[in-house]
């Protein structure tokens, strides 16, 4: 009998653990965002290297993010900075450079709606 009680409690205790909000780490999406504005800052300076550069931190805080609490406006962030990234890299373009700069601030829309 006192097992059984045992038991019950530990699985109710269990699926309390399991049952948490849909909210990312503030940390590492704070991370995300800080990382993703001082892209958007080198991009608008032109300066592609850089931007590349805060991109893929932007990417890499963002998915640790995402690891720990799924959610899909953060994926859809990580996909456009992706994208940016793969725009700017290797380019002395102003043309490319300002539209991965566009894509960069799509995705700092999406990662501020997780807030």
């Amino acid at each position: 009998m006192l097992s059984r009680w045992l038991t019950i409690i530990a699985l109710s205790m269990g699926i309390g653990v399991f049952a948490q909000p849909a909210v990312a780490d503030p940390a590492y999406l704070e991370d995300a965002i800080a990382e993703t504005k001082e892209a958007i800052a080198a991009g608008k300076q032109l300066q592609a290297g850089s931007f590349v550069e805060h991109a893929d931190e932007a990417i890499d805080r963002a998915r640790s993010a995402v690891w720990q609490t799924p959610v899909d406006e953060i994926r859809k962030g990580i996909k456009l900075m992706r994208k940016a990234v793969k725009l700017a890299k290797g380019t002395n373009s102003d043309k490319r450079i300002a539209k991965a700069t566009e894509q960069a601030e799509l995705a700092l829309e999406q990662f501020e709606a997780v807030k």
